[in-house]
């Protein structure tokens, strides 16, 4: 009885207190680290919808948008993400798997915004194509944090 528990003693100190374990669990973490969004307004038949280009690093909690038009009369501008939002984002993603998102999202409509989003994980990349913003979640509520079109559209 006293080298069964000895026994199972030495396989937890091994499981737990062995560095190497801790390094591979870490080498095949999914969790996502950092999402690149480009919002096209190409085709869009509107001179006021944005085009933005979004970098979210979820690991420092920093972000930036950059929006521009394709009318000059509009000036470019940027905007960064609250910290409410990046934690925002980070809860939404705790909630889906994006790796069983679609990787192209299409619509049959014309003139449709067009998005590519980029997820990268500590071990993959995973872009997604979306023409007519197909707003599949968790996509729909970044593209709602990311467009703040109440502000971006002219």
């Amino acid at each position: 009885m006293h080298k069964r528990k000895l026994s199972a003693l030495i396989i937890l100190i091994f499981l737990f207190g062995n560095p190497q374990i801790g390094k591979a669990q870490r080498l095949t973490d999914s969790s996502v680290n950092k999402i690149e969004m480009i919002l096209s307004a190409f085709g869009v038949e509107s001179d006021g919808f944005p085009n933005i280009q979004a970098t979210i690093d979820l690991k420092k909690d920093t972000s930036i948008c950059n929006v521009s038009y394709y009318d000059p009369k509009f000036k470019d501008t940027s905007y960064r993400l609250d910290k409410k939002d990046i934690d925002y984002i980070k809860s939404l993603l705790n909630k889906y798997d994006v790796k069983r998102l679609q990787r192209n999202y299409t619509v049959s409509k014309t003139d449709q915004p067009t998005s590519i989003t980029i997820f990268y994980l500590s071990d993959e990349k995973i872009e997604i194509k979306d023409y007519g913003l197909v707003e599949e979640l968790p996509l729909k509520r970044l593209y709602d944090l990311v467009y703040k079109l109440d502000i971006n559209y002219r």
